[in-house]
């Protein structure tokens, strides 16, 4: 079993962490990751989501199937599995969920920017730096069948 880390060792891996997502959140269109690319990332973002208390999810998306499918692979990862019902709606969408209270929000979306936009948060103080946007990630950045961190 490892000792617990420092202050100090958390603050360096969260900024880190964040200078390596910001530079990648810089888009509008996640870019194409490479496999080893994707587990880095999908690694930041589970050690941001252990520091953080919740999480808010933007997916833009160019279907709700799509936004749904991108909803719960993420959710998954993050938080727990979740199960939502969300009225048929045709054309691209933005959907916003809410991991502390379970709540969703969705709408037509007539802009270009695809991906899901994840913004962790927390009210501890030391971890002011960790409250942030970061993305846009891949829809499918944590599909189903891949290995869960």
């Amino acid at each position: 079993m490892s000792p617990e880390p420092t202050p100090t060792e958390i603050a360096a891996k969260l900024k880190a962490i964040r200078k390596h997502l910001i530079q990648i959140s810089l888009v509008h269109t996640p870019d194409e990751l490479s496999d080893a690319q994707k587990q880095t990332v999908r690694e930041q973002l589970l050690w941001l989501n252990e520091q953080s208390e919740y999480q808010t999810l933007g997916i833009c998306a160019s279907s709700l199937n799509e936004a749904e499918t991108a909803l719960k692979s993420y959710v998954s990862a993050l938080s727990q599995p979740i199960q939502v019902d969300i009225p048929p709606q045709d054309g691209p969408v933005f959907l916003k969920f809410n991991t502390l209270k379970n709540a969703w929000y969705v709408n037509g979306y007539t802009g270009n920017s695809r991906g899901v936009l994840i913004t962790y948060h927390t009210t501890e103080p030391e971890l002011d730096d960790l409250n942030g946007t970061y993305g846009p990630f891949p829809c499918d950045l944590f599909k189903r069948g891949e290995e869960k961190l």
